[in-house]
């Protein structure tokens, strides 16, 4: 049901995508779109990641005491809607340091004049999605899994409905609509568990959940920048390749987040908290069989997926994006830069359970924020490397720097479950 719901989302937001190519292209305004969303979309992303690898644990532990898990819940709360304004705040210094730090001085996408009302509205919709991740971490905390998957749906609704219904050719109504439809799917998440947040603060909210929390939640940003950063780095090196690289691994990317979808939501619900629940019983063999297990499934099925992607790259784009203004040349670049990431599409759900894995184990977020970093700092060495072939060359990169910390991961993955034996029963797990 959860995968189902997973990939309802995915089939929603490919239409979205298909509308928005037809309009727009691959050229100067969706390089400028994917632009835009680049920085506030890393930050987003690493703080809501955050929330889900961390918060919710701690979130599931609380269950027991429902009137605790309320002032818990609430005061997490409090402190996302912080922020949330913080980061739609942050629109007002990236008008002028984002295009600064990340375009070269020849680049079209300077010259776009909606560029500074794309990035206030990319930075407004990164803080209402950090709010939504704690009210859809928490569905999830509390066993409503197929509730909280269903919130993927309402956005590409929305966002399908104000391309339809707004038929000026600019491309800020693509970014208004994806305001929209994060909005509209926020308050659908508050509503169906309006009643569960304490906004009364107390002493009994300030427990070991809150200063696990506190204590590791800096090293866990660091961790999680591999599965975000890459919006920073194409930002940064795509626009350096020529018109239209950044629009075209913009493209691919969504294929390859729908095609991953199919592979890693129901494990990602289900599978970790069966390993969560053997690290706390320190069965090193058995979280070790288990961890295989799941590595290999996961594995095994998302390089089915990376075959397939790779065989029928140019019928994919083909279907999914060639009309109206988007052209023969766009579809053949976008299908090439699918090709090459999709072996790193495929290391990288083997690298998301990895993760998710290792945040199991006590004292193990150094670790993980060791393999986080090193992915984010190889992949932007490699990106620079390649870069001279174009659109494939940062594609290599990505999937040469995802192959790279899978191996890598597994191993010190594997090392570290041995620290089970000698943590057996303690309560302070990571996940």
């Amino acid at each position: 049901m959860v995968t189902g719901c997973g990939v309802g989302g995915s089939l929603v937001n490919f239409a979205a995508q298909a509308i928005i190519a037809s309009r727009f292209g691959a050229g100067q305004n969706v390089d400028t779109y994917v632009f835009s969303l680049g920085l506030p979309t890393f930050l987003a992303g690493l703080l809501a990641t955050c929330v889900s690898y961390i918060a919710v644990p701690e979130i599931t532990r609380a269950t027991a005491d429902p009137e605790h898990e309320r002032r818990l819940s609430g005061r997490l709360l409090r402190g996302i809607l912080v922020l949330a304004a913080t980061l739609g705040l942050g629109a007002l210094p990236a008008l002028l340091l984002q295009p600064a730090l990340l375009l070269p001085t020849g680049s079209t996408i300077r010259d776009q004049p909606q560029l500074p009302l794309l990035i206030i509205l990319a930075w407004t919709t990164g803080g209402v999605q950090l709010v939504n991740a704690l009210l859809i971490a928490r569905l999830n905390a509390v066993g409503r899994q197929i509730t909280a998957a269903m919130l993927s749906l309402p956005p590409g609704i929305v966002s399908i409905l104000v391309l339809l219904t707004i038929p000026l050719h600019a491309i800020w109504v693509v970014a208004a609509g994806v305001l929209t439809g994060t909005l509209a799917v926020t308050l659908v998440g508050w509503w169906v568990q309006r009643d569960r947040f304490c906004w009364r603060s107390g002493s009994q909210t300030s427990g070991a959940a809150i200063v696990a929390i506190r204590s590791s939640v800096w090293l866990s940003v660091v961790a999680l920048t591999c599965f975000s950063s890459y919006a920073v780095i194409d930002s940064f090196w795509a626009p350096r390749t020529g018109q239209g690289a950044l629009a075209a691994l913009g493209y691919a990317q969504r294929i390859l987040i729908g095609a991953g979808n199919l592979v890693i939501l129901g494990p990602s619900a289900i599978a970790v908290p069966i390993l969560a629940r053997i690290a706390v019983n320190g069965d090193v063999v058995r979280f070790r069989q288990t961890l295989a297990l799941i590595v290999l499934s996961v594995g095994g099925a998302a390089g089915l997926i990376a075959l397939g992607i790779l065989g029928f790259s140019d019928e994919i784009v083909f279907l999914l994006f060639q009309r109206g203004a988007f052209d023969a040349a766009a579809a053949q670049q976008v299908a090439s830069a699918l090709a090459h990431l999709a072996p790193g599409m495929a290391a990288m759900l083997v690298g998301v359970m990895l993760m998710r894995a290792i945040f199991c184990i006590p004292d193990s977020f150094r670790h993980a924020a060791i393999i986080g970093l090193g992915w984010s700092v190889l992949y932007f060495a490699l990106s620079g490397v390649f870069a001279k072939r174009g659109v494939t060359g940062i594609a290599d990169a990505y999937s040469l720097a995802w192959i790279t910390m899978a191996v890598v991961g597994s191993v010190i993955l594997w090392q570290r479950a041995g620290a089970l034996q000698s943590a057996g029963g303690v309560e302070t797990s990571s996940c």
